[in-house]
């Protein structure tokens, strides 16, 4: 066979072994990271040896790794940090400090130099942000207490990624002071976010303007190209990691107003060079270690699970999380993560690890991944047992758990339309609090975790105590509509920069609540009318583009009617 035919069958078999395994993975509701995964072990050289030669994917693979931390920049503009520092400072940086100390003493104990098990404790401190946003999103529990509180962990974590990419890239050189050499890198990395920004601000920002007024969306994806790769260069150049240029490019988007088409147009190709980094890793993974050092792999795996949740939870009790919400994010949280193969990609884990050792790590963080799922059921069990009791204790000392909230929305009615938009927000990572004098609604919603009170929205108090003045929106969704006017006049007196909208069943008190001071109000007979068109208009034979011309001019309309600007 020439070259060029194996190297088509080596791309083949990738794209079977992927889809096959990814599809089976999704099916049964698990990461699809962990179908890359054990699509690459499957193909690999340890079990069918269909390619045996897994560094000729390598390049592709690191490319992957580029679009993943750019992406990971996107995600964390400096107003979602902001908007959680209480727990992505308060309780992400214990987390991470005392556990990554902890396995690096172990690691020390069992004879690694201090550079490595300082790598290897780091690395170990993380946990799967792809495995639990998707356990998160799959089960509508972005929005609760502790769904909230480890996506805000998961946030810290992935800024100390960078940290030990930096640390990464000083190994295998020689040096005098690991701490010396990891602080010079550091100051390095300062200097290249100084350029990258200056880049930003007198090249990039005004370069995207004009490519936008263009109108041309490849042009548009060829320049978010040169900015990723261009970025990654520098960094490289600067003797760090084209890691760290990636994420730093991802941060200075994300304070664009480009952020979201620059996401979704690099979307399909980074999964596609993610999907094959990670089964180039799972090539590497020999699954043989399982069974000749079974005793070593599991006592690495309960130790890891073990210390992490139990860290986890006493730091979260410290910092003043129910015991309910402490035992579900410490379960959550208490496996591996993607990050470590990231670190200990396959040049940096042969400067500085045995080939053993490094399929024992990764095994270790593969099987955690997998079982995710099952410790985020059990702490779920576990924390049934607390919420019971504690969804019975006084409501009033609950209202302290949303004290740190900033720019969140707070819904006045948690029925089906609230309910709607309380999952919305959440799939956006937008925090939220409801309000409800229907106490089987709020019992109800505490019980699946949602940040629900019994109070009623006509009172300043239960409004201060919700947090209105640090609110972003009010959102009324209360069926009585003379409610829904004494809240909008309450709260027009004493919050009068604050955004109202307000959701009724007919016009008829449209301009009242207009008048009262809601900026917005919606009645429930719009969109269902728009969506009933839009079928009708499909039906009768009318053009796409001029069906969509015609809803856009109504909605437009029905805007400016309701009061919007």
């Amino acid at each position: 066979m020439t070259s060029d035919a194996t190297y088509l069958l080596n791309i083949l078999t990738f794209l079977i072994a992927a889809v096959g395994m990814v599809f089976l993975f999704r099916r049964i509701k698990i990461s699809s990271v962990l179908g890359y995964l054990v699509a690459g072990m499957l193909i690999g050289p340890h079990v069918l040896r269909v390619i045996t030669d897994p560094t000729e994917t390598h390049f592709l693979g690191e490319l992957g790794v580029v679009f993943l931390l750019f992406t990971l920049g996107l995600d964390l503009p400096l107003q979602r940090l902001q908007s959680m520092k209480k727990y992505v400072f308060g309780l992400g940086v214990p987390q991470v400090v005392l556990t990554g100390a902890l396995f690096t003493v172990i690691g020390l104990w069992a004879g690694l130099s201090k550079e490595i098990a300082l790598l290897v404790g780091g690395a170990f401190s993380l946990s799967s942000t792809a495995v639990v946003l998707q356990l998160l999103n799959d089960r509508k529990e972005l929005a609760t207490r502790f769904g909230r509180v480890s996506f805000a962990v998961l946030l810290f974590q992935d800024l100390v990624v960078v940290l030990l990419l930096i640390l990464a890239t000083t190994l295998g050189t020689e040096k005098s002071n690991i701490f010396l050499e990891l602080s010079y890198a550091i100051l390095k990395a300062g200097i290249a976010l100084v350029i990258i920004i200056g880049l930003g601000r007198f090249v990039f920002r005004p370069l995207y303007r004009a490519v936008s007024l263009s109108g041309n969306s490849e042009l548009f994806m060829g320049t978010t190209f040169l900015v990723v790769l261009g970025t990654s260069f520098v960094t490289e150049m600067s003797g760090l990691s084209m890691e760290l240029g990636a994420f730093l490019a991802g941060i200075l988007l994300a304070e664009t107003e480009y952020r979201h088409q620059v996401e979704a147009d690099i979307q399909p190709f980074r999964g596609l060079l993610l999907g094959v980094f990670f089964m180039s890793v799972g090539m590497g993974i020999n699954i043989m270690v399982l069974f000749n050092s079974f005793s070593v792999v599991l006592s690495l795996l309960l130790l890891m699970v073990a210390l992490k949740s139990i860290l986890i939870f006493f730091i979260s009790r410290f910092n003043g999380l129910r015991a309910s919400t402490s035992l579900r994010t410490s379960f959550l949280l208490a496996g591996g993560g993607e990050f470590v193969f990231v670190i200990f990609s396959p040049s940096v884990a042969q400067q500085c690890l045995s080939p053993d050792l490094t399929d024992i790590l990764f095994l270790v963080v593969t099987l955690s991944m997998a079982l995710t799922p099952l410790l985020a059921y059990l702490g779920k069990v576990c924390a049934d047992k607390f919420q019971a009791q504690e969804n019975h204790s006084d409501l009033k000392g609950a209202f302290e758990e949303i004290g740190e909230l900033k720019n969140h929305v707070i819904i006045a009615g948690f029925g089906r339309v609230g309910q709607m938009l309380g999952d919305l927000l959440a799939s956006r990572f937008v925090p939220f609090v409801a309000l409800d004098t229907d106490m089987h609604r709020v019992a109800e919603g505490r019980e699946k975790g949602w940040p629900v009170f019994f109070g009623d929205a006509k009172s300043v108090e239960v409004l201060k105590a919700v947090g209105a003045e640090n609110a972003k929106a009010v959102v009324i969704t209360l069926n009585q509509m003379t409610s829904s006017v004494r809240a909008v006049m309450m709260l027009r007196r004493h919050f009068p920069d604050l955004p109202i909208c307000v959701r009724v069943k007919d016009h008829k008190h449209q301009d009242k609540l207009i008048d009262s001071g809601a900026r917005l109000v919606i009645p429930e007979t719009v969109e269902p009318t728009i969506q009933l068109a839009t079928s009708v208009l499909h039906i009768v034979g009318l053009p796409p583009d001029e069906i969509g011309q015609l809803i856009d001019s109504f909605r437009r309309q029905q805007w400016l009617m309701n009061g919007g600007k």
